[in-house]
């Protein structure tokens, strides 16, 4: 008689809420502005780390942290077209939501490249390839306004004049902001390397 599979055990399944950081930024990076009033990332987030939990017996994975983020990619991408669909009941976006899945993939590469200088030596490059999760949560940890600042430029590809428009402030402040925000990203992770 075959019998359900039975969960992964608690003790043995990787620690869920230190990829809170990591999947927060993919998810700001995907809701676009006119959404975000309506949507928020956090809530998105908390829902694909229970989700993850209750489904722990369906990851594939090890313990590597790489084989889970992109599980749970895949847990927040289906998250986010769910929540995209209640917000646009009326106007679906099919095109949008096939699109999803890879554009969150796309910002979790953006996440690994947003701090790589383009005078880096090839070994210092691959070592910053694989701090995604320490680069999502310097960005969560950055004052409101230059995170946001950071979000729209480098994840949803946002215009200096589109970001100073929505955030209300000129350009020569919204370049101040991300000046200022890439340059504490920089010295904190510098500081993690020590």
């Amino acid at each position: 008689m075959d019998s359900a599979p039975s969960p992964m055990p608690e003790s043995n399944f990787p620690n869920l809420d230190a990829f809170r950081p990591y999947l927060t930024v993919l998810a700001r990076g995907q809701i676009p502005v006119s959404m975000q009033a309506r949507l928020d990332a956090s809530d998105i987030v908390q829902e694909t780390l229970m989700e993850a939990y209750r489904k722990r017996d369906q990851f594939q994975g090890g313990q590597e942290a790489r084989q889970l983020a992109g599980w749970l990619r895949q847990l927040l991408s289906c998250n986010l077209i769910d929540a995209f669909r209640t917000q646009r009941r009326d106007q679906r976006d099919v095109r949008r939501e096939q699109m999803l899945p890879h554009s969150v993939d796309e910002s979790a590469m953006g996440l690994d490249a947003l701090l790589i200088a383009n005078d880096s030596s090839p070994s210092e490059a691959v070592d910053k390839r694989f701090r995604a999760l320490e680069v999502a949560r310097a960005i969560e940890q950055l004052p409101d306004q230059q995170r946001d600042a950071i979000m729209l430029r480098y994840f949803q590809k946002t215009t200096l004049e589109e970001i100073a428009s929505h955030m209300q402030k000129s350009k020569p402040a919204v370049a101040g902001l991300l000046k200022r925000g890439l340059a504490t990203l920089r010295e904190r992770l510098k500081k993690e390397d020590v």
